[in-house]
């Protein structure tokens, strides 16, 4: 049986009639704490539960989240209409779940962000006017086009490690730029190399990352963890430079 990850929850209560009311909550089969890559699927499921039997309680999923970043491969119960709205309903009090389909697309760029917007929706009577929620989100997903694994080094106070040329990751990426830290200087080497020298007044934590570009010219960063000083007995790094 999979995990379901909670998104967001929304609730509804008709202003007259405060015993009517409902809650539409969004699950997700993948952690949202951990990034999503291109071409990877992710399953969303919708639930709506009912309170006090109104006609229709109806939940919606906003298709903004999708953008040029990802395409809803299927979404069966689930009407996509002209507003550009997800749309399923409860009839009564029968709860009802609903599931579908997001695939991201091969092209998503680095660093993008599917952020699912719902809201949720009541109707007294067939033919009354809607008393909705507002639109909500919470947790969504980032795009990341590979998972690299981070570095650490520790340094003395002033001091200065080399990242030697050449460094690949992974296969069919390259190294191509280096970010800003903000206790330290970088310099990049015409052979691609990449210096570091600590601020010689800086104890403590320094971060910066490293770009590496495909043969597409997708980009995607890992990050480099620095600390100055002293660690005493428990310096807990991964690696150490120079």
């Amino acid at each position: 049986m999979k995990d379901w990850y909670p998104l967001v929850r929304a609730t509804v209560t008709h202003p007259r009639m405060p015993q009517v009311g409902g809650t539409l909550e969004l699950f997700a089969d993948v952690d949202p704490a951990l990034p999503v890559t291109p071409g990877q699927e992710l399953g969303l499921g919708l639930s709506l539960t009912p309170i006090g039997g109104a006609y229709r309680t109806y939940g919606y999923l906003l298709d903004d989240l999708l953008g040029d970043i990802a395409k809803m491969s299927r979404h069966p119960g689930m009407s996509h209409l002209d507003n550009g709205r997800y749309a399923t309903y409860a009839s009564g009090t029968d709860p009802r779940v609903v599931n579908c389909l997001v695939r991201v697309n091969d092209d998503a760029p680095e660093g993008a962000v599917l952020l699912p917007r719902v809201s949720i929706g009541l109707m007294i009577e067939q033919g009354d006017k809607l008393v909705s929620s507002a639109t909500l989100s919470d947790t969504g997903f980032r795009v990341r086009r590979q998972l690299l694994a981070g570095q650490s080094m520790v340094l003395r106070q002033g001091g200065r490690a080399v990242l030697p040329a050449g460094q690949t990751p992974v296969v069919g990426l390259r190294f191509v730029g280096v970010g800003i830290a903000r206790h330290g200087v970088l310099t990049c080497g015409a052979d691609g190399s990449v210096v570091y020298e600590a601020d010689p007044t800086h104890v403590g934590y320094d971060t910066f990352e490293l770009c590496y570009e495909d043969s597409r010219g997708h980009r995607t960063w890992s990050e480099v963890t620095v600390h100055t000083g002293d660690f005493g007995s428990s310096p807990g790094a991964v690696y150490t430079y120079g």
